[in-house]
């Protein structure tokens, strides 16, 4: 019995200090080293082991208990971050808020689908429209966006009112891939890079600077997500370490992306500012600290439950995220659950904050 107890209390050690270790991605940067980087997605699993070992150490009536106690406790306030109560997702009437935004993010995948291979669909384009018509929103930042010969969802949505577009590539004056659509006058452009373009908007009379970002991507392959699933069980082999180095490359750009790019926007912008889209990155990140160092994140201002975003494949996290500068407040948070791409829209209401 006493073997038993020791190995008990040797798993339950290393388990409080895996569940501190998934914490400390936002304080090391992946250029000093990786591994916190990979371990913050295992924080919610690591979380539920140390509950069931203090409930487990509790009912037995045992000291250890206060052993994951203190682990969760240091660490409680990252749940924040996966989980929300007390938000709401209803868009407040404009009556009550003439000064309100409403801007919807989504990572559309080409209209594929949701699954990894496929092809333009003009129905799901379709879908998409109607998504837009019964939710209006006054901006749409879109990443992963193109159009076929036989669909002109540009053409259409100009039919809806978004009079004022950009990409940060173009067809002509068709946008492609990280792109904007606007109802409200875009006053000023920056392209960043292929998957970053930066506008000035007017909005209720003051210009507000909205930053649209595609962060790059994992780009895992169905191969890839095979192997984590066997990761998961146990299973590693010399394949894995191949999609390890993959997840190894995209932090490391992750990290020179906001240095190059995004902090230069966001720590010297003086205006209301928004930086949306899809992060390719999960709260509790090295960038999501970065980014919220200096804005807020609008789920956890009004968000309400857990708002996974990703539904592709493992792991299936909240990376599409719309922050904002304190010129502005946030009135509600939704993710809206639909099967036109891998990812779900993330739609938010905001207002200027009083001066």
């Amino acid at each position: 019995m006493k073997i038993v107890r020791a190995i008990l209390l040797t798993l339950n050690l290393l388990a409080a200090v895996g569940l501190l270790l998934t914490t400390l991605a936002g304080s090391i940067a992946p250029s000093r080293s990786v591994l916190p980087s990979v371990a913050a997605y295992a924080y919610l699993p690591m979380l539920a082991l140390n509950l069931v070992f203090l409930l487990g150490w509790l009912l037995a009536g045992k000291w250890p208990f206060l052993i994951s106690t203190a682990a969760i406790a240091a660490r409680f306030s990252v749940l924040g971050l996966f989980f929300q109560i007390g938000g709401t997702s209803k868009v407040p009437p404009l009556e009550e808020h003439p000064d309100r935004l409403v801007l919807l993010t989504y990572n559309l995948h080409n209209f594929a689908g949701p699954e990894f291979e496929g092809k333009f669909s003009d129905s799901l384009a379709c879908l998409f429209l109607d998504l837009v018509r019964e939710h209006q929103p006054d901006v749409l930042c879109l990443q992963e966006y193109t159009e076929s010969r036989t669909c002109s969802v540009t053409d259409s949505l100009q039919l809806l009112g978004y009079n004022h577009h950009i990409g940060s590539r173009n067809n002509g004056d068709r946008p492609r891939g990280t792109a904007i659509f606007s109802r409200l006058p875009i006053t000023y452009v920056k392209a960043i890079d292929r998957q970053k373009v930066m506008v000035e908007i007017l909005h209720a009379e003051r210009p507000l600077r909205l930053c649209n970002v595609h962060m790059d991507s994992y780009a895992f392959t169905s191969t890839d997500h095979e192997e984590i699933a066997q990761m998961r069980r146990g299973h590693i082999d010399s394949t894995s370490t191949r999609t390890l180095r993959k997840a190894k490359q995209t932090v490391l750009r992750h990290e020179e992306e906001w240095n190059e790019q995004l902090r230069p926007i966001v720590s010297e912008c003086t205006v209301p500012l928004i930086v949306c889209g899809d992060m390719n990155d999960i709260p509790s990140s090295w960038l999501y600290s970065r980014l919220s160092d200096h804005l807020a994140d609008t789920y956890c201002d009004r968000g309400l439950g857990f708002s996974t975003t990703y539904h592709g494949g493992f792991p299936q996290f909240r990376i599409d995220m719309v922050f904002r500068s304190d010129h502005l407040r946030t009135l509600s948070y939704r993710r809206i659950r639909t099967r036109i791409s891998d990812h779900y829209p993330v739609l938010v209401s905001l207002e200027p904050t009083r001066p």
